[in-house]
């Protein structure tokens, strides 16, 4: 479901907001300082995320979040405890905690995002903890590169002309992946792609072999899209330096060959990197995304460009972006996408 809407009552106790969402990309919500932009939008990630404990501690009344199927969620207090409920067609209907999970993945990026907590509680520059992750990924992703067909039970039988098309498109995506450092290993004795004569003498291990390279896309195949947009996203907005990733790491190189650490770069380089890291690497398909504050020590000039990438973005992954921000600049010529929060 696509969110439509949103609706706040009794915000810091005293304010009342609605904001239309739009249900193709990117949504800008701006005001004054201390108005509530930042908690509107965190209480709606909040609610959806499930993290009621924090529901619970955020100032409000009322909250309702429209959807493109004309239900409403809706969320109130109700004294010392919350009253959540769907709504449709007049009729209500209670919603637990995983209920709430179901609904829409969320993913929310602060305007506090240089330093991470880590599962076991320790705090890591976010670039660092970023940079491992990728690189275990891509081993993850390497390791598997070996193509087993012998454990495979194909789920049914397909002609050679269907397996012929099946394996040719297969090869576009493999040859993509290979380009990103992810190559496959072929079982002995086959071959990519395989003539129609490859297939007839040979059916069952072809057929086997497009069912264990469709699993193997399907699990990689996002991995290497984003490597590849990641680094192009990054180095148009540097220069003099680029932007590499090699066997899964994160390379910073100047013209002249050096290769600098990754926290010689500055403030605005670094949040680039982690922004669109979090965009590409950590939001699946289909979510919604809080994005506070994407100006913090950006550039004018990097400013104005955020919103058309953050727009490809959208369409790149089928995501909804919510963003809160104080700067005429991140909303520059999309002021139709724009909601100025007015009590």
């Amino acid at each position: 479901m696509k969110l439509t809407s949103a609706s706040v009552y009794g915000l810091i106790g005293s304010f009342d907001y609605s904001i239309s969402i739009n249900t193709e990309g990117i949504t800008f919500v701006h005001s004054t300082n201390g108005a509530g932009k930042s908690l509107f939008l965190k209480l709606i990630f909040s609610i959806l995320h499930g993290d009621l404990d924090t529901v619970r501690r955020m100032p409000f009344s009322r909250l309702n979040i429209g959807f493109d199927d004309g239900s409403t969620l809706i969320t109130e207090r109700k004294e010392d405890r919350l009253l959540i409920q769907m709504q449709k067609n007049e009729l209500e209907e209670n919603i637990t905690t995983e209920d709430l999970e179901m609904l829409k993945p969320s993913v929310y990026i602060s305007a506090d995002r240089q330093i991470v907590k880590k599962k076991d509680g320790r705090l890591m520059y976010a670039l660092d903890a970023y940079a491992e992750e990728l690189e275990d990924w891509f081993v993850s992703a390497k390791d598997a590169a070996a193509i087993d067909i012998t454990a495979v039970t194909p789920k049914e039988d397909m002609s050679d002309a269907d397996i012929e098309n099946e394996l040719r498109d297969l090869k576009s995506k493999v040859d993509f992946m290979f380009n990103s450092g992810l190559r496959i290993n072929l079982p002995v004795g086959l071959r990519m792609p395989p003539s129609r004569y490859d297939i007839n003498k040979n059916h069952e291990n072809y057929l086997k072999l497009t069912y264990a390279l469709e699993d193997y896309v399907n699990d990689n195949y996002q991995l290497a899209e984003s490597m590849d947009v990641f680094r192009d996203i990054v180095n148009s907005f540097y220069t003099n330096k680029v932007m590499r990733i090699s066997n899964g790491r994160i390379y910073i190189d100047l013209r002249d060959g050096t290769t600098l650490p990754l926290e010689s770069l500055s403030s605005g380089e670094k949040h680039i990197l982690i922004m669109f890291y979090r965009l590409l690497f950590q939001t699946e398909p289909g979510s919604l995304v809080v994005f506070d504050e994407p100006e913090i020590s950006l550039h004018v000039s990097w400013q104005q460009r955020l919103g058309p990438i953050l727009n490809d973005i959208c369409r790149l992954r089928d995501l909804q972006i919510l963003v809160a921000t104080h700067s005429p600049q991140v909303i520059h010529d999309m002021w139709d996408l724009a909601n100025e929060l007015r009590s």
